[in-house]
């Protein structure tokens, strides 16, 4: 099994001193500075109780950690409080009776306004508890409010904020749909990486290059918008050196459907996948836990955020992961190493700086390849243990990320923030066989060789400045978000060779990763040598977006983009394309026909370059993503649950395909025709959506998609008329429902989750490859301990199913991949 180095010790031990040196610059800087105080906002108090784990500490602290906990808006004066301590909070509680609880030797009440923010005041006289040095103080009137985007502590499926539409955004405000998979969720799924996560995603489906490289696409398109933080950095989530992010750094994953092209400039009309790291908290939280499972699975983390300073103004948040698997594979193994380090700094009332590192390891054997189909593209219903590989193969990588941001909260009602981010893909090590059919007539007969490759790097670097905030037109407010943004990628080059001591006519069946291929001796001479050239790619943009209130119930939004896009390879100038100056508009309208539900309609476009030439020698214009929605979104238990249904319609226009009216022997394309850019495609459908909690003691996710996809014109004419992918399914269901029980089963949670899809095929040529529908059923089990400690199981396939995540249709394609089998894992969990 692979273990951490002693670099990779070295490299941790490096990022906690660089934590370290942020702290001390931040610190003399801040600590003068008095905490910024937040407009008051409104917040649902509620009166369902709730489980509240927070430890001993100022009273200050606690009182605000009970606010952010339980979602609510407090007005407070911490240096009226004093050294004040506090025992924590321990237990089910309301609201009201949390608040009393903490308060209880202070002199203080918690009183809510009619606005619903709490204002902490000076109990009568005659009711003030007769504490040995108690003193009843005067109102306070300082206001802050607990950040409504984070979901750390809510114990909901849901969240009404979402950040990834240009900054905190209400999510019935958003004329798309907008899933939120918080906290809660995510320690409930017990989900170690965004693979799991998206597996689990309603309108997403996942597919396979092999077991490293993973695509995601929804509405029949590829993913190719992931962000950190709302930055825009790997494009790519199949690239080689992409380690899948893990889950333990993240308060929340936002997907929003649809065409982004308004924030993002290039892309597909598909989705944009928003991870928003963990901040440090205002007071002390800490967390450990330890999960054991099927196939050694072995998982320790732990995560620390603390006040750094005595005014808390500076603060520090650590991560830690340690988690090492074997697979259902046999011989297939990796393990993970992660730190994350983050620091916030208030330099004056309204400004913050954030400053974070994050490096992660992954070593891995790897699968370059699935398992192979029979000739007439049924399944060969091979061992899912097998594994075409060996035991000495590699698919070693590290991902380091450097992140920094100054944001400003104005008091006039408008933010300003500037970001800045690096991110560094490398590879540490790639040795992997691959496999190819020997025969026409035998399946089962294989060749057999290796590939050897040397260090490849990708350079991420981007750069975005921000600003939000209301004006006055017409006597009425309206918001106005502008942006500009850029982002460079450098990709290095590798080397190294393939088909190295190559093996034929192997009989698979008899295939033994430990003993059937030894490792072979590297030399020059050895195999065919293989050179991919470095590249560069570029793309900045502005954009202007405007909420425009027309009347009380209804907002126009409106906005456009103006982005360039440049792609260079040094080596090879010929291959060299770039658009300037292309505009993505979007408009959209959001109407509330009252407290509970709102009607959408929104148009947007995304463009895609391509670098097909005309008769005329020129570049072909980009593809165009033009997608028109429309639904209705509601929130409802005083925002603790919501749904929503969204009808879609998108267009691909403008995909290149060969101008048949021109003479073949075109300039760039000497072989062939000249290109025009008349491809068209379609996809449609519906989605529905229901998070949050229905019945007190119940959480729950569920998402129906129904897609249907088609080419309208393509470069191959046999496409026309058929899905854009056939191996999608049209129908798919994603859902987990978990509920808490009560009396004598109090401290016990019960949890069912299913993934639900309809049929699916794949064609290669006259050969067609089909896989029915099916359903597979997880299951949770949950106890709470006391106030600290919990334990969880969590089994993934509860009926075992057979089933393939990808397959492909007959013998040339290596490409068939079992999904897990049934699967348990074990988590102990300690909160401080």
């Amino acid at each position: 099994m692979p273990s951490a180095t002693p670099a990779c010790l070295a490299r941790a031990a490096l990022l906690s001193a660089a934590l370290c040196v942020a702290v001390a610059v931040a610190g003399p800087v801040a600590q003068a500075q008095p905490a910024p105080a937040a407009t008051a906002g409104q917040a649902p108090g509620g009166d369902t109780a709730r489980a509240y784990a927070i430890a001993p500490g100022p009273l200050a602290v606690v009182v605000s950690q009970f606010a952010n906990a339980a979602g609510v808006a407090l007005s407070f004066d911490a240096a009226q409080l004093g050294p004040q301590q506090s025992p924590g909070l321990q237990g089910q509680y309301t609201v009201e009776a949390g608040f009393a609880r903490l308060l209880e030797d202070s002199a203080l009440q918690a009183v809510r306004a009619s606005s619903g923010v709490y204002t902490l005041r000076a109990m009568p006289r005659a009711t003030a508890p007769e504490a040995s040095g108690a003193q009843v103080l005067a109102p306070v009137t300082v206001t802050a409010t607990a950040p409504t985007a984070r979901t750390e502590q809510s114990g909901s499926y849901t969240a009404s904020t979402a950040t990834v539409f240009a900054g905190p955004q209400p999510v019935r405000g958003i004329a798309q749909p907008v899933t939120v998979l918080t906290r809660q969720w995510l320690d409930d799924r017990a989900l170690p990486d965004l693979h799991a996560v998206m597996q689990h995603t309603p309108g997403i489906t996942v597919d396979y290059t092999d077991s490293e490289r993973v695509n995601y696409y929804a509405r029949g398109h590829q993913i190719d918008a992931l962000q950190v933080d709302g930055m825009a950095l790997s494009q790519n989530t199949s690239a080689s050196i992409f380690i899948q992010p893990d889950t333990a750094v993240l308060d929340r994953v936002e997907v929003l459907r649809g065409a982004a092209g308004l924030l993002r400039g290039a892309g597909n009309p598909s989705a944009t996948v928003n991870m928003v790291r963990k901040r440090p908290a205002r007071g002390f939280e800490a967390s450990a836990g330890v999960t054991l499972g099927t196939w050694s699975r072995r998982r320790i983390d732990a995560d620390i955020s603390s006040p750094l300073n005595d005014a808390g103004s500076v603060r520090g948040r650590l991560v830690a992961v340690a988690d090492g698997k074997k697979f259902f594979q046999q011989a297939r193994a990796e393990d993970r190493q992660l730190l994350y380090g983050v620091v916030e700094a208030d330099l004056a009332p309204g400004t913050t700086l954030t400053a974070s590192l994050q490096h992660t390891e992954l070593d891995a054997t790897g699968a370059w390849g699935g398992l192979p189909a029979g000739l007439d593209g049924t399944q060969l219903h091979l061992p899912r243990s097998m594994y075409l590989g060996t035991d000495w193969n590699r698919w070693d990588r590290h991902n380091d990320q450097a992140f920094i941001e100054l944001a400003h909260r104005a008091g006039n009602g408008w933010s300003s923030r500037l970001s800045a981010a690096h991110n560094r893909l490398r590879s540490d090590g790639f040795k992997q066989t691959s496999f190819t059919s020997a025969s026409s007539t035998d399946p089962y007969l294989v060749d057999v060789s290796t590939s050897i490759y040397g260090a490849e790097a990708s350079d991420q670097s981007a750069l975005a400045l921000s600003a939000t905030g209301p004006f006055e037109l017409l006597g009425r407010t309206h918001t106005l978000a502008l942006g500009a943004d850029t982002l460079h990628i450098r990709t290095t080059g590798t080397s190294g060779h393939w088909d190295v001591s190559p093996l034929q006519g192997v009989d698979l069946r008899t295939w033994n990763p430990a003993t059937s291929y030894p490792e072979p001796f590297y030399s020059p001479g050895n195999g065919t040598a293989y050179t991919a050239p470095s590249s560069r790619t570029g793309q900045q943009g502005a954009y202007a977006m405007a909420r425009l209130s027309l009347a009380d119930p209804l907002t126009a939004i409106v906005g456009a983009r103006v982005s360039g896009w440049r792609y260079r390879v040094p080596a090879a100038p010929t291959s060299n394309y770039s658009v300037a100056h292309e505009i993505t508009p979007y408009a959209g309208l959001v109407y509330d026909l009252g407290d509970h539900l709102s009607l959408y309609g929104s148009y947007a476009e995304t463009f895609t370059p391509q670098d097909a030439k005309g008769a005329d020698g020129r570049l072909l214009a980009p593809i165009r993503g033009q997608d028109i929605e429309a639904g209705v979104k509601g929130e409802f238990m005083d925002g603790r649950l919501a749904a929503s249904l969204s009808l879609f319609r998108i267009h691909q226009v403008g995909r290149a395909m060969d101008d048949l009216g021109s003479p073949q022997g075109c300039p760039s394309n000497p072989a062939g025709h000249c290109q025009v850019a008349g491809g068209k495609t379609r996809s449609q459908g519906l989605e529905l959506e229901v998070s949050g909690e229905p019945r007190p003691g119940w959480q729950v996710l569920a998402g129906y998609t129904h897609t249907r996809t088609r080419y309208l014109r393509d470069a191959d004419p046999a496409n026309t008329g058929q899905p854009l992918r056939s191996i999608d399914p049209r129908h798919a269901l994603r859902l987990f429902a978990k509920h808490r029980l009560d009396g004598a089963l109090r401290g016990w949670s019960i949890g069912v989750g299913a993934r639900v899809q309809s049929d699916a095929y794949v064609t290669a040529g006259d050969v067609t490859s089909r896989q029915g529908g099916y359903a597979v059923l997880d299951a949770m089990l949950g106890y709470r301990i006391d106030a600290r400690y919990s334990v969880q199981v969590n089994v993934n396939n509860v009926l075992d199913k057979v089933y393939y995540a990808k397959f492909a249709p007959n013998a040339r394609y290596f490409n068939n991949y079992y999904g897990d089998p049934r699967n348990v894992a074990v988590s102990l969990r300690a909160n401080f």
